[in-house]
C-alpha cells in the first residue's frame, strides 16, 4: 500500500439507506490492519454492520465520532502507509468530496 491513502466512509448497506451512524471505532488512530479487518460498526435504522477495512495499512484519521450520523459517501477515516506524509493525508481530507466513492 506504499504511497496510496484509502478513504473509509459511510457504506451504502441498503436501497433506501441515506445516512448511517458511526457506533462504534475497533481500531484506533495509529493501528495497523489487514483488509478484511473489522474497523468500526455502522448502524441504520434496520441493523448495525461491522465496516471491514477495504484495504491494509494505518488508521491515519478518524474523522467521525462514535455516536455522529452522516450521510452515505461521507468521509469517517483515512487508512495510509507509514511512509505517507501527514500533510498529503491532510490534503486529501481537505479536498476529499462523497461523489470521489465508487
Amino acid at each position: 500500500m506504499t504511497g496510496t491513502i484509502v478513504p473509509i466512509t459511510i457504506p451504502k448497506l441498503g436501497l433506501t439507506m441515506k445516512e448511517g451512524k458511526v457506533a462504534a471505532w475497533h481500531v484506533k488512530p495509529g493501528g495497523e490492519v489487514k483488509e478484511g479487518t473489522p474497523i468500526a460498526d455502522i448502524e441504520t435504522e434496520k441493523i448495525t454492520s461491522e465496516y471491514e477495512a477495504p484495504a491494509s495499512g494505518i488508521l491515519r484519521r478518524q474523522i467521525a465520532k462514535e455516536g455522529e450520523t452522516l450521510p452515505v459517501g461521507s468521509l469517517i477515516g483515512v487508512l495510509a502507509a507509514a511512509d505517507v506524509p501527514d500533510a498529503d493525508v491532510d490534503g486529501f481530507i481537505s479536498s476529499y468530496r462523497p461523489e470521489q466513492t465508487a
